[in-house]
């Protein structure tokens, strides 16, 4: 169900109120509500059993909020709402349940990455199973039952349609926090919570935020069950409090604001350690590093290193590491004894690495270089090569092409689960096309998951047809050239296919083209030529079809997007025209499927892999068609499990007084990425 704008949730709580004090007292309280009907109903009705409602007591509910969602405690008006969070509480156990009130240690609308939420899971033991099944798929699947059971709301997708950003709904990451803090399993030292307060002795997870530990550093707390500690804006007094966290198993400073290169001269002491993520204030990594035998995430890509210490690359356990156009230390590389010990620990198959992201190819003539290293890495799953000008450039391309080989050939029996992204931006034209994979072998094939390059592309590089078992690819370049862009029908495995561009030259998909292909996104700002044209019977299963260009949703109009017998949704430029938008949702409402019609606004033609959402995270409004259901029809039902209390009814009415045709157009909300969407978590549902 989808939630509601600023304006509506004022019309739902504070019903023919309106003054300059209410509105600035009450900003807080709505952004825990974060739009959700049955929560706005409810605040509705506490307000009306007060005197009168004012900004003032809007603060101080918003301040106690959690407390009126607690079991057996809080007003009535919230008991409905306190029923429904608790059904959903209540239907988690085990690590699935741990998982879920870990979200607390985030802050409210914080965005948060699939990847980083998972690892942080994993370093902390919350996935282990008695059973054969990975840690990983377990995460996995985790997740995705907080996502189904809409506990967390979806925010963007990655290509193959799994979530990739999420958030906790306000009022339940309300509810979560003051589960956590009841429990004893985090600590949340805030402006909304400056002090721990007797219940937080002894917490697992400490989230300290603009460094409000300093008031609580004195304090003979135990620290010796501390297995986390997440830092937001200033550290205060959190970098030498985490020294007595002997057991600490995550240390997540990227977001910390004042942190110093002098401040981790002692991290080697968290022997424990499993995962580490650094900010923008570093500059160098201690080499002291050699000591977190337990490492296996090292998170450096907001850090300013540009120079890793070869004690990094050989820690036994470490499995992810991120950086940002890093390179081996050239004292390290001129140092033969260190150079030999790393030689040895990697042909000795000592190496756990599986991602390897955010490494400048170099060109080391006297002393093996990075390319020539991670020819010995056998677990490598996942690698981004950042190429660079050079003057030796045979060598290099020899290089580069063997640690390509090295990642890509399998058995011609064996599916190769990887993915490979080589920026190129700061090369010459066609950089890539001069890459030469030698001949398979009888009994190998070349083959990957995913591949990303980004560069100057004037054709498609010829190793990417080799890639038998390719099926996400995702090209950036200034110019889109016709001969490129043909080239790519002849993948036909590709299930998803995005081509970024400040130019694209017109196309033609035929008859037959991209037969498996699922998701289609262009992602351009002007068109040289004619634009694409798509011939009935191309794209078969096509599902998803993205238009981000205002000039190709003009160029596309007439495009008769029934021949997509599977089509689901179809996204939008969010500046194009009213015409335009209007008429995409009558093409739409005339598909037999009745795909939705999405509006994306991105700020920038260059995806970001940075910690985050990133410049060109999408943020999506949705446009209602009229076979959609009417938003008043989907409140009812969501309230239908209220007492019929006499303000509950009142508050019911309420809603659909406000809610209307105009209404629905204006509010701004996130598109679940799921075609088949269910009803908010504010609806009761049976589990499995």
């Amino acid at each position: 169900m989808d939630t509601l704008g600023e304006e509506d949730s004022k019309k739902v709580a504070f019903p023919g109120i309106r003054s300059p004090e209410l509105e600035h007292g009450s900003a807080a309280l709505l952004g825990k509500c974060d739009g959700l009907p049955l929560a706005l109903v409810s605040v509705s009705d506490y307000l009306k059993s007060s005197v009168e409602p004012t900004g003032e007591l809007c603060a101080k509910l918003c301040r106690n909020l959690g407390s009126h969602l607690k079991e057996n405690h809080g007003h009535d008006s919230f008991s409905d709402l306190r029923k429904v969070l608790l059904d959903n509480y209540d239907s988690l156990a085990g690590y699935a349940l741990r998982c879920f009130l870990y979200l607390g240690i985030f802050p409210r609308n914080r965005p948060l990455k699939r990847k980083v939420v998972t690892r942080r899971w994993l370093a902390e033991g919350y996935c282990r199973s008695e059973s054969l099944r990975g840690e990983q798929d377990i995460a996995d699947e985790n997740f995705n039952k907080l996502v189904d059971w809409n506990m967390i709301r979806p925010i963007d997708t990655s290509n193959n349609s799994q979530v990739k950003t999420c958030k906790t709904h306000g009022i339940m990451h309300e509810f979560v926090l003051h589960k956590s803090l009841s429990h004893r399993f985090i600590m949340t030292l805030s402006s909304d919570h400056p002090r721990a307060g007797a219940n937080a002795n002894n917490a697992r997870h400490l989230s300290v935020h603009d460094g409000k530990l300093i008031e609580c550093e004195a304090s003979d707390e135990d620290s010796s069950r501390v297995r986390s500690l997440t830092v937001f804006g200033d550290a205060g007094g959190a970098i030498s409090f985490v020294r007595r966290c002997k057991l600490i198993r995550v240390l997540d400073l990227e977001e910390c604001s004042d942190l110093k290169d002098h401040d981790l001269k002692h991290i080697w002491k968290l022997w424990h350690l499993k995962y580490l993520s650094l900010g923008g204030s570093i500059r160098e990594l201690p080499r002291c590093i050699d000591g977190l035998h337990c490492l296996e995430t090292l998170d450096l890509r907001r850090t300013k290193i540009q120079s890793l210490p070869v004690e990094a690359i050989q820690l036994p356990h470490l499995t992810h590491l991120f950086g940002n156009k890093l390179m081996l230390d050239k004292d390290d590389l001129k140092n033969v004894n260190k150079m030999s010990k790393l030689e040895k620990f990697l042909s000795g198959k000592k190496s756990n690495l599986q991602t390897l992201a955010g490494f400048v190819a170099d060109d080391s003539k006297d002393t093996k270089g990075f390319m020539q290293l991670i020819m010995d890495m056998d677990k490598l799953r996942k690698l981004k090569i950042w190429c660079k000008r050079v003057a030796n450039r045979d060598s290099y391309m020899s290089d580069l092409s063997k640690a390509i080989q090295k990642l890509t050939k399998v058995p011609i029996d064996r599916h190769n689960d990887c993915s490979l992204s080589l920026d190129c931006k700061e090369t010459y034209e066609d950089f890539l096309s001069q890459l030469n994979l030698e001949p398979c072998s009888e009994g190998s094939k070349y083959d990957i998951r995913s591949l990303k390059l980004q560069g100057k592309l004037l054709k498609l590089p010829p190793f990417v047809t080799l890639l038998s078992g390719l099926t996400d690819l995702c090209i950036l370049s200034a110019t889109l050239t016709q001969g490129l862009l043909s080239a790519l029908a002849n993948l036909g495995k590709l299930l998803y296919l995005k081509l970024v561009a400040d130019l694209l030259e017109g196309f033609e998909i035929k008859h037959g083209a991209f037969p498996s292909l699922r998701r289609l996104c262009f992602q351009v700002q002007s068109l040289a030529l004619a634009p694409p044209t798509i011939e009935e019977g191309a794209l078969p299963n096509l599902v998803s079809l993205q238009l981000l260009c205002r000039d190709l949703v003009v160029g596309l109009s007439g495009m008769d997007i029934r021949h997509f017998k599977h089509l689901k949704e179809v996204k939008i430029d969010a500046e194009a025209s009213a015409e335009e938008i209007q008429r995409w949702e009558h093409a739409a409402q005339k598909h037999p499927n009745r795909p939705r019609v999405v509006l994306v606004k991105t700020d920038n033609q260059i995806e970001s892999e940075e910690p985050g959402l990133g410049p060109c995270a999408m943020r999506e409004k949705r446009k209602r068609c009229q076979a959609e259901p009417c938003l008043d029809d989907a409140l009812d039902s969501s309230l239908k499990m209220m007492r019929l209390s006499e303000s509950s009814s009142w508050s019911q009415a309420i809603v659909h007084q406000v809610m209307g045709a105009d209404t629905m157009s204006s509010s701004s909300i996130a598109i679940p990425p799921h075609a088949d969407e269910s009803g908010g978590w504010m609806q009761q549902h049976s589990r499995p």
